[in-house]
């Protein structure tokens, strides 16, 4: 049987999208296919598309982070899953197709009853916001700033900070952001021009833990802002992205605003600077019972109606390259879907 995907032919803009028929992906050894109902969108997929994401295939090849769907065929030696069973899956390269096949350790069962096209909202955001709490050592009372604190990995932020009990400073881009992010449980909300008033206002000053996704300039203010014994979870660079895809040279002259960080100075302030790329920790076999209690555990607090997904705009499946121009625009909340 045959079944759509879009291709990219070449690095590049979302113009590099083909949508194309291709014989049925055969599940091997440890896979799962998914017959996919909807996409999540993953500002990792536009650096994808451009080349310069990490292990990013060569072209032609096709993209995708993130989907919800049900299990349509299982491959040798998988248990725990079935036919016809509600998933939602991380493939890392390859969503954005009507049938995906999957390892079995990066596809997560869903709870009864949930909405399948939301649940592919979760799992990318709600993992990355996890993880990068848990390595910013993010505390009750203490003060934490979050940058896209309106996209999808921000929303899901917000929402686990304020289960912790912590006080949160969100930065946005557009002033019309800002409610939602209150909304979500910010203490303050306010534009990346106003950061640096905003930390004295409401923080005096400094701060405990920054969990960033832009980098760049913005890296450089923020890290000033860190207190002696503060953590510094990045985990993107959209300081580099333009509508069209990723502008190499704002990438250089971004990349060179971020200067440099000595390491006796960290052992002097006792502060921390930490990395974190959610698609590296998905290779490595040893995580994986860790990774579906951590799953588990976030579809279950959603299912309870503790934390909710923030879908924004939603484009059908043949429309897929303008949801990348949406997102790449930098004018959108929440978590951009792709549905069929």
């Amino acid at each position: 049987m045959s079944s759509r995907a879009w291709f990219v032919d070449r690095y590049g803009g979302p113009e590099r999208f083909l949508l194309k028929k291709r014989e049925d992906p055969t599940p091997g050894p440890g896979e799962v296919l998914v017959r996919v109902d909807a996409i999540g969108l993953n500002f990792a997929d536009l650096f994808v598309r451009a080349g310069v994401y990490p292990r990013t295939p060569k072209p032609p090849f096709v993209p995708g982070m993130e989907v919800s769907g049900t299990v349509e065929a299982v491959g040798p030696s998988v248990a725990g899953l079935s036919r016809r069973q509600p998933v939602a899956a991380v493939p890392i390269f390859g969503g954005h197709a009507e049938k995906v096949a999957v390892p079995a350790e990066r596809v997560f069962p869903l709870p009864e009853g949930v909405d399948l096209a939301e649940a592919a909202a979760v799992p990318v955001a709600f993992l990355t916001a996890w993880y990068a709490l848990a390595r910013g050592e993010a505390g009750a009372g203490e003060r934490i700033v979050v940058t896209a604190a309106a996209g999808g990995v921000g929303t899901a932020l917000l929402q686990l900070a304020r289960a912790r009990g912590s006080r949160v400073l969100a930065l946005a881009g557009s002033p019309e952001k800002l409610e939602l992010c209150r909304e979500l449980g910010a203490e303050a909300a306010e534009t990346y021009g106003a950061a640096g008033r905003a930390i004295r206002e409401h923080f005096g000053g400094a701060v405990d833990v920054v969990i960033d996704a832009v980098g760049g300039l913005l890296f450089r203010r923020l890290w000033r802002s860190l207190d002696r014994g503060g953590r510094y979870v990045l985990y993107g660079f959209s300081a580099a992205s333009k509508p069209g895809g990723v502008a190499r040279l704002r990438a250089g002259r971004e990349l060179a605003a971020m200067g440099a960080v000595f390491p006796f100075g960290l052992v002097e302030s006792c502060r921390t600077i930490v990395g974190f790329n959610l698609s590296l920790l998905l290779d490595k076999p040893e995580r994986t019972e860790e990774l579906r209690r951590a799953a588990d555990a976030l579809f279950g607090l959603w299912h309870a109606g503790r934390i909710r997904p923030i879908v924004g705009q939603r484009f059908p499946f043949e429309n897929l390259p303008d949801a990348h121009r949406a997102l790449a625009g930098r004018g959108t909340t929440g978590k951009i879907l792709v549905t069929f």
